[in-house]
């Protein structure tokens, strides 16, 4: 068969890496689950058809795939069967995460429960048990490029696989439909460091790739499948992503671009010959991040207004504290006077999972009343965990861009119609501990500490100063959401 690859430059439409096309195995090796399963020849039994779709989606993709398989035979088959899924970090290597963010941060070394969920196996139309392996293992090499000679090479890399394993039953002289689903966390680079390390930054990735191995398939009837088709949808991206697609696609056969997606149909195709599918995907963006992509993060990270007591040290009539969690950047809370010196106290009678909060600073029912009221310019950050343990006390100013507070745009300081984002909790806190200062020989030391100890007992925030209206002293701030990034990872 052709090289079979499919490349995509797709504006900052999110990357994950698959590895799917199961094949027979042999039973004891099935049973061990502890490295790849020896796979058996099955020549009775062809494909005679495999139908592919990969959902594009944040921040896993979903893959689904329907194979028919016909028993030539005259007797009925009885086979024990391994489906591979591929992904990149595995449990022995969290720190890569602070590195070039391609990693796993180290609270997501559930692999199995992590990366691949929503495994479905059906066979015509029955749901099927399926067990996963025991370990998860290391596999896989990729492409990257040289910059000097300009030039790409093939790198190892460490990327990791999971097996699950189900049994199938075939009548003699039938054929079964057999449904294999599953999701799979994206495989993603990102150059934005203005997140301080949230969770967040899973949503704004702007290079990564897609994999899907068909090799492990030859291993049924000759080899081949007689009918193949392929089907890529990015309808469920956001509309800045999918209006940004420019795709260059080599494959085995005519691709034909439909409304958000992509599709392929050709015959005999050689599972054997065919080189893995690989989609990968870069952000062209010519300035900052796109700011339409920011409304549904927050929306799907932030942490339930009833999980936690808000409480001011002051308000002005008719624009109580309530207003800061309203879902109406219209609406705001004013502090009494000019604001110096006023708290927010946001209390959790249980202790909840915090990244960050995200506030939209000034009064936002209009752009000449946000001008023209005070905002806050610099404020104390004072956190409780939830073993008692108090941070050290943070002051930020918020009227600037840094790498500890930022605009939801990137490099660019708070305005109008944009919330702040000030980090709680970094990935990076979870993978070294707390910091416990500097060693005799130079070195940051840190403390390590159960990850439900990182939960959050307790928030506040002191003004310190304010940015002055250009009519009205009164300090404002419209809304204030408490974010959960790390949903993202692992529920």
């Amino acid at each position: 068969m052709k090289r079979s690859v499919v490349t995509l430059l797709l504006c900052c439409l999110l990357p994950c890496l698959l590895h799917a096309n199961g094949d027979p195995v042999i039973e004891y090796s099935a049973r061990v689950r502890s490295s790849n399963p020896v796979p058996l020849k099955m020549t009775d039994v062809q494909v005679v058809r495999e139908d592919l779709r990969i959902e594009a989606g944040l921040p896993y993709s979903s893959v689904h795939v329907t194979y028919f398989l016909k028993n030539n035979s005259a007797e009925p088959v009885h086979v024990d069967y391994g489906f591979p899924v591929d992904f990149y970090g595995h449990p022995d290597d969290a720190n890569r995460f602070d590195q070039d963010q391609f990693g796993e941060s180290l609270y997501e070394r559930g692999i199995g429960a992590l990366a691949v969920r929503d495994i479905r196996f059906r066979l015509n139309g029955t749901e099927l048990p399926w067990t996963r392996a025991d370990e998860v293992i290391k596999d896989g090499v990729e492409m990257r490029y040289d910059f000097e000679t300009e030039e790409e090479y093939e790198a190892d890399v460490e990327m990791a696989r999971l097996w699950t394993y189900t049994v199938l039953d075939i009548p003699a002289g039938e054929t079964a439909e057999l449904q294999v689903d599953y999701s799979v966390l994206c495989r993603w680079s990102t150059g934005l460091y203005f997140l301080g390390r949230s969770p967040l930054l899973r949503y704004f990735p702007y290079f990564g790739q897609i994999r899907y191995d068909f090799t492990p398939a030859q291993h049924w009837g000759n080899g081949k499948t007689d009918f193949f088709s392929f089907t890529l949808d990015y309808s469920g991206l956001p509309a800045y992503l999918i209006d940004s697609v420019e795709p260059e696609l080599e494959m085995a056969g005519p691709l034909v671009k439909g409304d958000r997606k992509w599709t392929l149909e050709t015959r005999d195709f050689d599972f054997a010959e065919a080189k893995p599918l690989e989609l990968s995907f870069r952000y062209w963006g010519k300035t900052g991040v796109p700011v339409h992509c920011w409304e549904d993060p927050l929306k799907a990270c932030a942490v339930p207004a009833s999980a936690y007591e808000l409480q001011a040290s002051g308000v002005q009539d008719k624009y109580p504290v309530s207003q800061l969690t309203d879902g109406d950047v219209t609406t705001a809370w004013v502090a009494p006077g000019d604001g110096v010196g006023a708290t927010l106290d946001i209390d959790f009678p249980t202790p909840c999972r915090v990244s960050d909060l995200a506030f939209y600073n000034g009064y936002h029912k209009s752009e000449a009343l946000w001008t023209a009221n005070s905002r806050i310019e610099k404020v104390r950050l004072e956190i409780t965990r939830a073993d008692g343990a108090q941070d050290d006390p943070v002051d930020l100013d918020v009227s600037r861009w840094s790498l500890d507070v930022s605009t939801l745009l990137a490099y660019a300081d708070p305005c109008f119609g944009l919330p702040t984002l000030v980090p709680v909790t970094s990935l990076v806190r979870q993978i070294c501990g707390r910091y416990k200062g500097m060693g005799e020989d130079g070195l940051s030391l840190f403390e390590e500490v159960p990850f439900s100890s990182e939960y959050v007992k307790h928030i506040r925030l002191t003004v310190l100063s304010v940015t002055p209206g250009t009519k009205y002293k009164d300090l404002c701030l419209s809304e204030l959401t408490v974010l959960d990034g790390f949903k993202i990872i692992y529920e």
